[in-house]
């Protein structure tokens, strides 16, 4: 018997989770999500990720903004220079999510972002390898927060019919993560991704919003739900087919 000891520590250390979510959650979600059929809600950058040349990270944000990985030295490493745009409303389908079990932690390449949920996906209009990988945020302590973190990249409704009552230029700049004086709120977030901060205040004109991006490198000012100013700029790269 003491020679499957150490077999057996192996599979229960598998079960172990290095995030917060308790394992039944984890277990209905990896069986209730693949076959989910969703629509981007923000216009996405495909990169791409790290090292491993058999994935691609989708990223509504600007891939090197966030330290998802640090070497020993504690300096974040860039996922590399994104390739491509994939436009907001694309239609896309969960393949499987795989979460930072012990088990998958220890398979993981040490310089990958191996503590963070990973949300496999087929993006219409691209190859199904490699595979678009989204991130989804480690602190998450129930089923109702991973769909809810989901949801704020995924849309589960069809965003053409809200998409189409935009203006042409608006929603242009919107697939090429840029901005446009005038345009609405929700539109600044479809192109720069969702913001680290808001910050409000009243104003005579309406109410006041700051919005603040990672490492404070953009910013955008939104008076009465219209942008009226910004800093700073997203990566411009080609935009794919939808």
């Amino acid at each position: 018997m003491r020679r499957w000891a150490p077999l057996v520590l192996l599979l229960l250390a598998g079960c172990a989770s290095h995030s917060l979510l308790p394992d039944e959650d984890r277990i209905r979600l990896e069986r209730s999500l693949p076959g989910r059929t969703y629509y981007l809600r923000q216009a996405m950058y495909l990169g791409p990720f790290w090292s491993d040349e058999s994935k691609r990270f989708l990223s509504a944000n600007v891939p090197d903004e966030i330290p998802w990985v640090v070497n020993p030295a504690g300096v974040p490493l860039d996922p590399g220079e994104p390739e491509a745009i994939v436009p907001v409303g694309t239609r896309v389908r969960v393949v499987k999510i795989e979460f930072p079990t012990s088990f998958v932690v220890a398979r993981r390449d040490p310089f990958l972002p191996r503590f963070y949920p990973w949300v496999y996906l087929e993006v219409e209009g691209r190859p199904r390898n490699p595979a678009p990988i989204l991130l989804l945020r480690r602190e998450l302590r129930s089923q109702a927060e991973v769909v809810e973190d989901l949801e704020r990249y995924l849309s589960p409704d069809d965003l053409r019919p809200r998409l189409r009552s935009l203006p042409e230029e608006v929603l242009e700049a919107i697939n090429e993560k840029r901005l446009v004086e005038g345009m609405p709120a929700e539109a600044v977030e479809m192109a720069w991704g969702i913001p680290e901060q808001k910050r409000f205040s009243p104003s005579p004109e309406g109410r006041v919003e700051e919005w603040i991006w990672p490492f404070e490198r953009r910013r955008a000012r939104i008076v009465g739900g219209r942008l009226v100013s910004w800093v700073g700029e997203a990566p411009r790269v080609p935009v794919t087919a939808p």
